[in-house]
């Protein structure tokens, strides 16, 4: 269900539909814009209570509910095949990145309404990406006289990974300090003090890589801000570029989206 659908229901008169626009004439009594409709939309306590009845069924499912087209897609394989090219042999390798079944359930068509919730082994959320649905303990409330430290001296070993330089300066000259993902540039938002900042993200870890590789500063790595390059980082293997901008996105149309 469209708004090509929905709007001559409501006496508007369909001219002509593409594959992405349709062309609509408005009734006698609406010859002019601004163009209001009324659509009932659920609640996002009523978005999560139909995912988990979903998720009980086992199965997935296409429907309506009310004028709104709905999907759920129970228990999705959300693992990830990591490749590269070995660099002694010239052979490809891979690795699979395991993660847990994705269960999702959408409603709405973007553009004018719609959303996510998503989850793993029946706790959702609302949103399109993934939510971090660990196990959590409870540990009570914090007493008042609780004495809570930071700054002890600890020795911590760890393996860190050299990052070229040159390579991160060849990736910003290609593609300059705004945030390929989100759009900030750091000097448009804060004047002279935020010139030339800008994080530099490697799309394929490489903690994943674990060895010594040729970098390819155009194809390896991407200008990121520290907002983004934080998502993109939440989970392992990292969210794609494609990822976090359709996130951006599909938050951005629910913002804008004005149902009267």
């Amino acid at each position: 269900m469209t708004l090509s659908v929905i709007l001559p229901r409501r006496g508007w008169t369909l001219l002509k539909k593409t594959k992405n626009y349709a062309y609509l004439r408005p009734p006698l009594e609406q010859s002019s814009p601004p163009f209001y409709i009324s659509i009932a939309v659920p609640t996002p306590e009523e978005c999560l209570a139909l995912a988990r009845r979903s998720h009980t069924t086992g199965r997935s499912w296409f429907g309506q509910l009310g004028e709104w087209p709905t999907w759920y897609y129970h228990e999705r394989n959300t693992n990830m095949r990591e490749i590269w090219r070995d660099s002694e042999t010239g052979e490809m390798a891979s690795r699979i990145h395991h993660s847990p079944p994705q269960s999702s359930l959408s409603i709405g068509e973007r553009g004018a309404w719609n959303c996510d919730v998503t989850g793993t082994a029946g706790e959702f959320l609302m949103g399109i990406l993934p939510p971090h649905l660990g196990t959590k303990q409870d540990t009570g409330s914090p007493r008042a006289d609780t004495l809570l430290s930071e700054g002890a001296i600890r020795t911590v070993e760890l393996t860190t990974y050299e990052r070229n330089e040159k390579a991160r300066q060849l990736c910003i000259d290609y593609y300059g300090h705004t945030c390929c993902a989100c759009g900030l540039n750091y000097e448009d938002r804060y004047g002279v003090i935020g010139a030339g900042l800008i994080h530099v993200h490697h799309i394929t870890p490489l903690s994943a890589i674990g060895e010594e590789y040729q970098v390819d500063p155009i194809l390896d790595l991407i200008p990121l801000c520290a907002s983004c390059h934080h998502v993109v980082h939440g989970r392992n293997p990292p969210y794609s570029l494609a990822e976090v901008k359709e996130a951006i996105a599909r938050q951005e149309t629910t913002k804008n989206t004005v149902i009267t």
